[in-house]
């Protein structure tokens, strides 16, 4: 990582993200080289690694104190709600390597997403359209559209109706 990189993510990560102001935080992201769409928030205290490998379509909601661990990749599309505490990590060791070698896989989160408080998606999964991943869910395999997903590590549940027709335009400014 540049130098210059690595202090604008670190001042971000430690400070900013603290300020009560979306548009501050996503100014800062912007000029990390997070690319967004419209109506984007991210909420106070989340903490966002190499944010331009992170593509927001845009209507989304991102809550508060999550980790989004983009050296990977990460692609999330539209009207796509992840809640407080998630981890989206794009990185892990192999464990078999002599050297304890670092991994990278990309995370691809669809349209109408919603990923529930305390979840974990690891790295290499893709997230159907409309799925939804049940808070505290370990999530390392992909899942199909609009399937619900639970558990350690989640499996299948139930289906949901693809009738899905919200739409995330707006969120706090302040917060």
């Amino acid at each position: 990582m540049r130098p210059r990189r690595w202090v604008a993510e670190l001042l971000f990560n430690r400070l900013i993200t603290h300020v009560p102001s979306n548009t501050l935080r996503l100014t800062a992201l912007r000029r990390m080289g997070l690319t967004a769409g419209p109506s984007v928030y991210f909420f106070g205290g989340s903490e966002f690694l190499s944010p331009h490998n992170l593509t927001v379509v845009g209507n989304c909601h991102i809550g508060r104190l999550c980790q989004i661990d983009a050296r990977g990749g990460i692609s999330i599309g539209q009207d796509v709600v992840i809640a407080s505490h998630a981890l989206l990590i794009t990185a892990d060791h192999d464990i078999q390597a002599p050297g304890f070698d670092g991994r990278l896989g990309a995370i691809t989160v669809e349209d109408r997403v919603w990923i529930g408080s305390r979840c974990v998606i690891l790295k290499g999964v893709h997230l159907g359209e409309g799925a939804v991943v049940a808070a505290g869910s370990v999530v390392h395999r992909d899942v199909e559209p609009w399937t619900i997903v639970s558990g350690v590590p989640a499996r299948a549940v139930g289906k949901r109706s693809p009738e899905q027709k919200y739409h995330i335009d707006r969120g706090p400014e302040w917060y």
